[in-house]
Order: structure tokens, then sequence, then C-alpha cells
């Protein structure tokens, strides 16, 4: 589940969208509660803090572009299955991943 705070309404219901989206791409099949702040963040476009027990904050950049908003709310989605499946936390990985994630969700959403 999300539970999201700040940000547009359309960023809002973007981020619903990728948060599915993503569950299914990256085949996420344990419980996750993501609590998402959609804000001004300091020093990142985006950064995820994991609590434990498939509890996890993410906080994005309220001023993205919508294609920069899709491409971090992606890369920290990689780090959300870093963490479920106990791996390193890999920017190198998360980078690599974020670009076919944000692609395939773009070309299944064109309006």
């Amino acid at each position: 589940m999300i539970y999201i705070e700040g940000g547009t309404k359309s960023q809002r219901q973007l981020a619903k969208d990728l948060y599915y989206f993503c569950s299914q791409a990256l085949s996420i099949k344990k419980p996750v509660d993501i609590d998402l702040r959609i804000q001004d963040v300091d020093h990142a476009e985006a950064w995820t803090d994991h609590e434990g027990e498939g509890k996890f904050y993410i906080d994005i950049e309220k001023d993205l572009t919508t294609n920069q908003f899709i491409t971090a709310f992606c890369h920290e989605m990689v780090h959300v299955i870093q963490h479920l499946r106990d791996k390193l936390i890999s920017e190198e990985e998360a980078y690599q991943l974020e670009v076919g994630l944000a692609e395939q969700f773009k070309s299944l959403n064109k309006s």
C-alpha cells in the first residue's frame, strides 16, 4: 500500500500509478507499505529509507518535471526491491533499471 503526502493532485495520481506498475514489473510479492512525501528534498531528487518489515519512506522532490518524477520514483522502487531481497543497495543497479522501468511505464501510459 502507498500513502502519499504533499505534491499536486496529478503527482499523487502519477505516484499511485507508478507504485502499482513498479510492484508488478519488479515482481514484489511481499507486503510493502510506502509512505511517500512529495516535498522539497535537500541535495537529491529523491531518497528511500527502510524501516524494516516491509515499511519504507520515500521522499521525492516536488519540483521535478513529470519525466524526472517517473524516473526518480522507478529508481527508488529499485531500492525497495533491493531491501526486500536483502541485496546490497546498489546505485549502479538502480540507475540501470530506472531507465527501462520509466520507458516501459511511459509507453504503457501514453495518452
